[in-house]
């Protein structure tokens, strides 16, 4: 099994039961998680994947609304 996540310059930082973090070259790191579909068979979920990135101590997340629109979130 091959997971082809990585791009030039980028390494992983560990690898932890269904989460893989990755250090992009840039100095963002990805926590990914792979999850298992319907036959059982790992897939990354491209829905959760986690950016730790600069900043000032907040959290922002984009969310679907009921109406398909979508929305920013943010803590500040």
């Amino acid at each position: 099994m091959k997971i082809k996540i990585l791009k030039k310059g980028d390494s992983v930082l560990s690898v932890s039961g269904n989460l893989i973090s990755v250090q992009r070259k840039n100095g963002e790191v990805d926590i990914i998680p792979i999850v298992p579909d319907e036959s059982n068979f790992p897939m990354i979920d491209t829905e959760h994947i986690l950016t730790i990135t600069y900043g000032s101590n907040s959290i922002e997340s984009t969310v679907q609304t009921d109406s398909g629109d979508s929305m920013m979130m943010f803590t500040f």
